[in-house]
């Protein structure tokens, strides 16, 4: 047992230092962070903002293309909506996770000072929604939540822009669908910026 485990760990290390780039060339571990925030004004009372990020692992195959895990979380919040003269939703909170693997496939050479990206991934997706049911004839106040998961798709273009030997300055938009496969999928798209890291 003991020597099948050292023939295992052996050859994960072997793996490991062989995939490694030669002196010279880009880091094969990268961490990444990003976000963005927004709000927009529905009316004279009513208001909707939106907070984004995402950050993850990003580990190079061969130059120009990575193999990347993220984790995104976008939240939106709408103080106020009418429904009719007697029925208005407030506090509507909207919060969706989504945790996805894919491939981060550089458009421009490694040493370049901008390198246009693109990535394609997929993986799982969780959204919670809730808000204030308020029947004004009644003046009562319900409280509702409703939580969905399922399979998410995800796409985003940017580019980075290689500020030192271990920091890139990046923008992106950023999309993804939960439950893609399906007719009817809604695509939700963000944008945002960050730093990447090199190690």
């Amino acid at each position: 047992m003991r020597i099948t485990i050292r023939r295992i760990s052996l050859a994960l290390c072997s793996f490991v230092l062989f995939s490694l780039p030669s002196q010279g060339a880009s880091s094969a571990l990268e961490f990444f962070g990003k976000a963005s925030y927004s709000k927009t004004n529905l009316g004279a009372q009513q208001y909707l903002q939106s907070l984004s990020g995402s950050t993850g692992i990003a580990i190079m195959l061969i130059p120009q293309v990575r193999i990347e895990g993220r984790y995104t979380l976008q939240n939106q919040y709408q103080n106020m909506l009418t429904l009719s003269a007697l029925d208005v939703l407030t506090n509507i909170k909207v919060q969706t996770a989504v945790y996805s693997a894919g491939l981060d496939i550089a458009l421009a050479g490694e040493r370049s000072t901008f390198v246009p990206f693109f990535y394609f991934g997929a993986g799982y997706a969780e959204t919670l929604r809730t808000w204030d049911y308020t029947d004004l004839n009644t003046n009562t106040t319900t409280p509702g939540e409703d939580q969905r998961t399922g399979l998410a798709g995800q796409v985003a273009f940017g580019v980075r822009w290689r500020v030192s030997k271990g920091v890139a300055f990046e923008l992106e938009a950023n999309a993804y669908s939960i439950n893609f496969y399906k007719p009817g999928a809604l695509v939700d798209v963000s944008g945002n910026a960050g730093l990447r890291f090199f190690m």
